[in-house]
This record gives structure tokens, C-alpha cells and sequence, in this order.
């Protein structure tokens, strides 16, 4: 699956459906799935660094004043895996993405308690 990483307050964002917009300095022809990957910086301990948080679909990319809008849509939680960031798209292996399937909206408290258990954020 085609992949992008973002700052982890950036990603979080995203995998919490607070952000369906993502600005870039380029663009691409790709549509479709995006893996939405945190990047190792650090925003801090609530942010996941070095993870893959959620997949949603790219669905167009309008051109501003300073680059480029990218629109999100669809987001769907994963179970939260290692992956190694790179610059622009890179491709990460569809057999590591499980989806979380929750019989109720997947919400960022929900989100964050998983991340905590995981050892991969500290809510103190």
C-alpha cells in the first residue's frame, strides 16, 4: 500500500479524523488508499513516533497559494505497526495493516487507550 509520513501530531490528527486535509510542496497522479504513518520526530509523549495509525483514501489534490491541498476521506483505524518513514510516497507490505473492527465509532479516546496499552504514547 502506496504510504505517507507525517509529524506524529499531524498523523494523530488524521488517524483521530480531526484533519481531512493535508498540505504538501508537491503532488501526485496517485488516488486511492494512503497509509498515514508518524514520523520519528518528536511532538512530544502523546504522539506515536515511527508507527503507522490509520489508512484513508486520497481523493484529490487542489494546487494553492503555497502548495498543495491534499483531501482525505474514509479514514479506517489500524492496529498500530513499526514502519520506517520516507520522503514522498513509499510503499509499506499490505499483509502488516489490520484494521480495528469496533462495533461502535472508533473515537480518539478509544484510539489513545489502545496506544497506551501498546506502550506507544504516555497519557501521565
Amino acid at each position: 500500500m502506496k504510504a505517507l509520513s507525517l509529524h506524529p501530531f499531524y498523523a494523530v490528527d488524521i488517524a483521530c479524523g480531526d484533519k481531512t486535509d493535508e498540505f504538501r510542496s508537491w503532488q501526485t497522479p496517485y488516488r486511492g488508499d494512503l497509509l498515514i504513518c508518524s514520523s520519528q520526530y518528536n511532538d512530544g509523549p502523546l504522539f506515536p513516533r515511527g508507527y503507522a495509525l490509520c489508512i484513508v483514501e486520497l481523493y484529490g489534490i487542489d494546487k494553492g497559494q503555497k502548495g498543495y491541498s491534499w483531501h482525505l476521506r474514509n479514514l479506517r483505524p489500524i492496529v498500530p505497526f513499526k514502519v520506517k518513514g520516507k520522503l514522498h510516497l513509499f510503499e509499506v507490505d499490505d499483509h502488516l495493516i489490520e484494521p480495528i473492527v469496533c462495533d461502535v465509532p472508533c473515537t480518539e479516546d478509544i484510539l489513545y487507550q489502545l496506544w497506551e496499552e501498546m506502550g506507544i504514547v504516555t497519557l501521565d
